[in-house]
């Protein structure tokens, strides 16, 4: 029978008061506040789902605990390990780090162990062996024969296909993600990290009141470049070297079976390797990471940003987790016409920010003649007008002329001409008080006129929030050194991904229960710190 994290918060609690008790071999701070956050995190909600990973009557020596080797795990990773050999190593020859982990001191799982718990999460529930079966963990190790350029045609023909059917990438890509709106998630790896995070992150958040507003809740979304450790290279498959030709164009073989070449735009560099994408909720004090998704490097935001958005609305759905996104904040990066279609779609307010490289002058719409580059309607004389109000609804934005403008006198509000402003120096409808008035239709181009304006406070406080976005990639990619290139398959970046996302849940716990107790909140744990 495994102990419940009841019974491991009691065993370890009185362990680590006799350990802070002792002057000599004093336990290292790193250790300490690991052990602090794994306490806060409950992983009985993920023992339903790692025990069918197992076979049901397991022959020869029971398996160690999952929800222990899944600690185990987490730790590691709070203690910013990149090499698995090394960290069963260390927790083998260390038993304090041992007993934080779960284990009994000396009695700790050997390396094979972890890379078959990654095997089991990437092949799902437990199956006798079949010789009609290869398991997906089978064939993403070792060698694989790919050939690049070939791979990179491919993809270009086929976006040459889907051009035909749609005007661009997104606006399939929207289409396909609603007509599968009321599909399940495919029973994969991803989801079953999506099903880890969700029990035994967010909803705890939830409880806790650190995700607060679930009806009206507002996502903020960014992308990261991941670079392999696998090499670009690739080793050959052919003697062409042999007779003197270095610069063949044969299949080679490489480590990474989907790694791809990509650009990173931060850098301004290509890379090889993968992109993740992850959406979060940022409160002033904490980043709160919801879901993360991993694809090839070749992939943009562009079709990450709404793909993720939709396996989040889907998980919450199977969960029974009544959330209604309210708004999702993006950078530029995903300023694309196929986004807020699909977001229009959802009753979702898209917050996304102009991207200036987009060169395409804006059509007028509604009863608007001529409109500026970033789509402002033009008065007769070529100023931009003054933007008034909404329409019922927020489906049409109302201008007025530029020199008419509302002032306050005597206490009451007057409308004064400012003729001298005017290049003709003459009002085209001195008889209004405000025209003239056009007005334009916001579902006509929600990119240049979104139901939240660009200009408005709400939009610029709500785009303030994306920082936390960035401050989480740091998080993960400095912090956790997975921007150092620690893995050579999807599957284990994915894994470690979806563990980071959990363990910024812990440590938003941690901070709370801090300050709750009137003490200082601090960070996690920084890197390169020494077991």
């Amino acid at each position: 029978m495994y102990p419940s994290h009841a019974q491991y918060r009691t065993m370890l609690t009185a362990k680590l008061n006799r350990w802070l008790r002792r002057q000599a071999r004093r336990l290292p701070e790193p250790w300490h506040e690991a052990t602090l956050v794994l306490l806060r995190l409950d992983l009985d909600p993920a023992r339903p789902l790692l025990r069918t990973l197992y076979a049901p009557g397991p022959r020869g020596r029971p398996p160690y605990d999952p929800v222990c080797v899944l600690r185990a795990f987490l730790l590691m990773l709070l203690l910013h390990y990149k090499s698995l050999p090394q960290w069963a190593d260390a927790l083998r020859t260390h038993p304090r780090l041992a007993q934080i982990a779960g284990f009994a001191p000396f009695q700790t799982p050997a390396v094979g162990t972890f890379y078959a718990f990654i095997d089991r999460l990437e092949d799902g529930p437990y199956t006798p062996p079949c010789a009609h079966r290869v398991r997906p963990s089978r064939l993403r190790k070792g060698r694989h024969r790919r050939h690049l350029k070939q791979e990179q045609a491919d993809r270009h023909a086929a976006q040459a296909r889907d051009a035909a059917q749609a005007d661009t990438v997104t606006e399939r890509l929207a289409q396909e993600l609603l007509a599968a709106a009321d599909q399940p998630r495919p029973q994969e790896l991803l989801t079953r990290l999506e099903d880890l995070l969700v029990t035994c992150g967010v909803l705890p958040s939830v409880q806790r009141g650190l995700v607060r507003n679930l009806h009206a809740l507002v996502l903020c979304g960014d992308g990261a470049a991941l670079p392999t450790g696998a090499s670009p290279h690739g080793r050959p498959t052919c003697d062409c070297r042999a007779h003197g030709i270095f610069r063949c164009d044969h299949a080679r073989w490489y480590r990474d079976a989907t790694a791809t070449w990509g650009y990173d735009a931060y850098r301004d560099t290509y890379f090889f390797g993968h992109r993740y994408f992850q959406h979060c909720v940022v409160t002033p004090e904490h980043t709160l990471p919801v879901h993360v998704a991993l694809a090839p490097a070749h992939c943009t935001d562009f079709t990450m940003g709404p793909t993720s958005l939709d396996r989040f609305l889907k998980t919450c759905a199977a969960h029974a987790l009544p959330v209604t996104v309210r708004a999702v904040v993006y950078d530029s990066g995903l300023d694309a016409y196929g986004i807020y279609h699909f977001l229009q779609a959802k009753a979702i307010t898209p917050v996304i920010a102009l991207n200036p490289r987009r060169g395409e002058h804006p059509a007028p719409t509604g009863t608007a003649i001529q409109v500026n580059a970033q789509g402002v309607p033009l008065c007769p004389a070529g100023l931009p007008m003054r933007r008034h109000s909404f329409g019922p609804g927020g489906r049409r934005i109302y201008y007025n002329c530029p020199v008419k403008r509302p002032t306050r006198r005597g206490g009451q509000v007057q409308w004064r001409a400012h003729v001298e402003e005017c290049p003709r120096q003459v009002l085209c409808q001195p008889h209004t008080q405000m025209g003239p008035i056009v007005s334009v239709r916001t579902t006509d181009d929600p990119r240049l006129y979104p139901p939240l304006p660009r200009d408005s406070a709400t939009f610029k406080a709500l785009m303030a929030t994306r920082s936390g976005c960035e401050r989480s990639n740091s998080f993960k990619k400095v912090a956790s050194r997975l921007g150092e290139r620690p893995c050579r398959s999807a599957t284990q970046f994915l894994v470690r991904l979806a563990l980071v996302s959990l363990l910024e849940h812990a440590c938003a716990w941690l901070a709370e229960d801090r300050k709750r107790d009137g003490e200082a909140t601090i960070r996690p744990p920084g890197p390169g710190v020494a077991a």
